[in-house]
């Protein structure tokens, strides 16, 4: 049965567009959708193979979106990730979106470019519950109509990188954050840090270096932090009173 809050929200939110390559996974959404009282739409992929088109598919049938990370894998020969498509929803078109994961490893090279537009990130185990949808697309729509609440607020930080890996998504580093509560190092594209790190021989230079940059120290899970303005400046951590124990 559906509470009156969420009855609320559903009407509120009118036609949601659902994105997956997965067409189980899409119906399986769908379902959710409609036992919360949401009029759930799953877009053919095929219709949108491209960001621009994606867009303005949405815009024209939907006023929120469910969407999937990885639109590549059981669909070939589309051009854009979900991250890609979830922020510029948001960010250009304040619409309210939910971006779904079924691999946490996509998050730091996928989605950490574009985190700091994507209010909310959930796995496929937390959708299985449908209010965890209604709750995020309130939760977007809030940050849209009046800014992050306090888990995504940011402030300058030191971050100690102690890695680099080669994956096929690309070169990644893995830092620590400094200030955060937790241990669990940040992974994120060494691109973020300048174009010339495209190479894991250039990234590895970074290793044992301390930069800055603004990070949102309230986020519970490291699938939640991101990383915006990071300083040029790379530091020898001996020259710095810092701690990462």
């Amino acid at each position: 049965m559906v509470g009156p809050g969420n009855a609320d929200l559903a009407i509120d939110f009118g036609v949601v567009a659902v994105l997956d390559d997965d067409a189980d996974q899409a119906k399986t959404v769908k379902f959710q959708l409609e036992d919360v009282g949401i009029d759930p739409l799953i877009v053919d992929l095929d219709e949108v193979p491209t960001l621009e088109r994606a867009i303005g598919v949405v815009n024209e049938r939907a006023e929120a979106v469910i969407c999937d990370v990885q639109l590549n894998n059981l669909h070939p020969g589309m051009q854009f990730h979900g991250a890609q498509l979830v922020a510029g929803l948001v960010a250009d078109h304040g619409v309210p979106c939910v971006l779904t994961t079924g691999f946490v490893q996509d998050v730091g090279m996928l989605v950490r470019p574009h985190r700091h537009l994507i209010p909310v990130l959930l796995t496929r185990d937390e959708i299985e519950d449908p209010d965890a949808l209604v709750e995020g697309f309130s939760r977007c729509r809030n940050e849209i109509d009046h800014g992050p609440d306090p888990e995504r607020r940011t402030r300058r930080v030191p971050l100690f990188i102690e890695r680099v890996g080669l994956f096929e998504t690309g070169v990644a580093l893995d830092a620590r954050v400094g200030g955060w509560v937790h241990k669990t190092p940040m992974r994120f594209p060494a691109t973020m840090l300048g174009g010339e790190y495209a190479t894991k021989e250039h990234a590895a230079e970074l290793v044992g270096k301390v930069f800055f940059a603004r990070v949102n120290l309230g986020a519970e899970r490291e699938p939640d932090l991101f990383l915006e303005g990071p300083e040029p400046e790379f530091i020898d951590p001996a020259d710095l009173d810092l701690h990462f124990e």
